[in-house]
């Protein structure tokens, strides 16, 4: 190449060239300021909050200074007036928000005494912010009062007026979500800055969609997932996936249970172990209520259907559908696997988002694993073979239930994390004659006579 340019006598030089080139005429800062302007006019600008600083100084102004004539005084100015419409909803130090508090009146009514369109943005910020509050009404009706009177050409202002009814109404936010396809589609549809898609008001319009859809199908959570990743609140969350799970509970076409809930395993974990009245604050009794049974289930299909192949029993079919007779009335349950079992079950989805909360068992044959069942004031040990059912009372367990690793035997060592224990159990059953039901009998009466539940229909554990 280099033999080619001196031959051709070619030199090109990319620096030489770029300073020869022309350059464009440096624009004067008038024509900077019209932009500017017309950018406020028409573009984002409207939306800007002022930096973080000026809302500290005016929220202090505003909370310390006495009301009526000196409030006048300090906010005489529109840029003052401004500022204090942004302020609205700031905080720090655990300080309540003007929104939050009577003195938003006061604020409101400054506003109102040297009302600019400018100092609309910031009320609407507000109102976004605390949709789901006390005082969300008196926002809506000063929004609601002013974008019915504009008529001017800013495009985020008439904007905004379009799509008054979803705003400034009370149940604005339940109406577009009726009014919408895709829940995710709600950031496109209103065309609002990025910044506000946490904000309360989407949620409310997230519960509403979930609400309003009869069935939870595959294309509905995928769309809900979609937009709980991009809203990013948890206060949304709890709610929106509380009716996703009930409404599953009720109708599960597609077999989505299992995607459900390996997204709120990971969100919450299981609620059945210890912590899980933090994890699942503010999600509904019902719904976790309903989980429970999802994962008891899950549970029960894992031990005593994916265990019992590795295992090569067949006979664990007969003990699946006793424990499934009782799953409305089982109250925790946890599988117990040896410590090689991973690569048995690593393919399986159950096993890998409940992996953390299956304990590792210690002792006993290649094939033997446990499951621990608690029923009232019993629990019920199960192993996958040559092993009986060892029924205990919960007062004396000989076992933790948050242990991490249990052993099969009473040992010097481990003698509070045994699993069978014969001197401790309450009752021992032998799964003995499985197809003629003899030990299903046997444990159905036991339960009945001491905890006072029957199954109904009877016998729904027959195969």
């Amino acid at each position: 190449m280099n033999s080619a340019k001196k031959i051709l006598e070619f030199d090109f030089n990319v620096d030489v060239f770029a300073r020869r080139a022309p350059q464009p005429p440096k624009p004067n800062q008038q024509n900077l300021d019209i932009l500017e302007e017309i950018v406020k006019k028409h573009g984002d600008a409207d939306h800007k909050s002022p930096d973080r600083e000026d809302l500290h100084q005016i929220y202090r102004i505003f909370t310390q200074a006495s009301r009526n004539e000196k409030l006048r005084q300090e906010f005489g100015t529109a840029k003052r007036i401004r500022q204090l419409s942004w302020a609205l909803t700031f905080s720090e130090n655990k300080q309540p928000r003007i929104i939050d508090t009577p003195q938003l009146q006061d604020a409101l009514q400054l506003i109102e005494n040297r009302f600019r369109t400018s100092a609309l943005f910031g009320v609407f910020n507000a109102l976004m912010q605390a949709w789901d509050t006390p005082n969300a009404d008196m926002l809506r009706v000063f929004v609601k009062k002013h974008l019915s009177k504009y008529n001017g050409t800013r495009k985020s202002v008439q904007k905004l007026k379009t799509n008054m009814d979803w705003y400034c109404e009370k149940d604005g936010a339940a109406k577009l979500a009726e009014a919408l396809s895709k829940l995710s589609d709600v950031w496109s549809f209103l065309d609002l800055p990025d910044y506000m898609h946490t904000y309360p008001y989407f949620g409310a319009v997230a519960k509403s969609f979930v609400s309003c859809n009869k069935n939870i199908n595959r294309d509905v959570w995928t769309d809900v997932s979609n937009f709980l990743e991009r809203h990013n609140n948890d206060k949304t969350s709890r709610p929106v996936l509380s009716g996703v799970i009930k409404k599953l509970d009720i109708n599960d076409p597609e077999n989505l249970r299992q995607l459900v809930q390996s997204y709120v395993l990971r969100e919450w974990q299981d609620p059945r172990i210890a912590g899980a009245d933090v994890r699942w604050r503010d999600v509904s009794p019902e719904a976790r209520r309903i989980f429970t049974q999802w994962l008891t289930e899950a549970d029960l299909e894992f031990f005593f259907g994916i265990v019992a192949k590795v295992c090569n029993d067949p006979k664990f079919a007969y003990r699946k559908a006793f424990w499934l007779a009782y799953l409305d009335h089982i109250t925790f349950c946890r599988p117990v696997l040896r410590k090689n079992a991973e690569y048995l079950f690593r393919d399986n989805q159950h096993y890998q988002d409940q992996k953390k909360s299956i304990a590792t068992l210690n002792g006993g044959g290649n094939n033997q694993h446990a499951f621990i069942i608690q029923i009232g004031k019993y629990t019920f040990v199960e192993f996958s073979t040559s092993a009986a059912c060892y029924i205990y009372d919960n007062a004396k367990l000989p076992f933790n239930y948050d242990d991490s690793e249990y052993t099969m035997k009473t040992s010097t060592w481990h003698s509070h994390k045994t699993l069978r224990n014969q001197r401790l159990a309450k009752l021992r059953v032998s799964h003995v004659n499985a197809e003629k039901y003899s030990w299903q009998k046997k444990l159905e009466t036991w339960i009945f006579n001491e905890l006072g539940i029957e199954i109904k229909p009877s016998k729904s554990y027959m195969l």
